[in-house]
């Protein structure tokens, strides 16, 4: 076994591949978070421009009206907000499973076979909750991605 092949093979017992998608994942939802931001601090109107859904709102007319500066903002804010709440929650998550993993399997590749049910069982919960049409976990939040 070349060097080069003891080092993958230690990258992939310490960062399983379905680690790596979640990971990978969490990284597409902060960079959601971040573009959102940084079109804000641009002063782009991203609500209006993307039609995002922000829920029942009680100035939504079939007439177009005014909308005041103020009231645009505070959805954007509130928006971007959430988003990043949204991907502390999923990292916090990923990670704690990540390091459940890494306790149990310890770097044994025999161990890592045995457990290597963890990080699909933490993936096929976070489908399960992005899809769950129950308010629980960012209900609101998701709704604007899933509809």
């Amino acid at each position: 076994m070349s060097v080069t092949d003891a080092v993958e093979t230690q990258y992939h017992l310490l960062f399983p591949l379905p680690y790596r998608v979640l990971f990978l994942f969490g990284l597409g939802i902060l960079g959601w978070a971040s573009i959102l931001h940084g079109l804000h601090l641009l002063g782009v109107d991203t609500v209006g421009v993307m039609d995002l859904k922000l829920g029942a709102d009680p100035m939504n007319t079939p007439m177009p009206t005014h909308r005041t500066a103020a009231y645009t903002q505070s959805r954007i804010v509130a928006l971007y907000n959430d988003a990043y709440r949204i991907f502390f929650t999923y990292s916090s998550f990923c990670f704690a499973s990540w390091v459940i993993f890494r306790l149990v399997t310890q770097g044994d590749p025999s161990r890592v076979d045995t457990f290597g049910y963890l990080p699909v069982i933490t993936a096929i919960i976070i489908v399960i909750i992005l899809f769950c049409p129950y308010r629980i976990v960012f209900h609101h939040e998701r709704e604007k991605f899933t509809l």
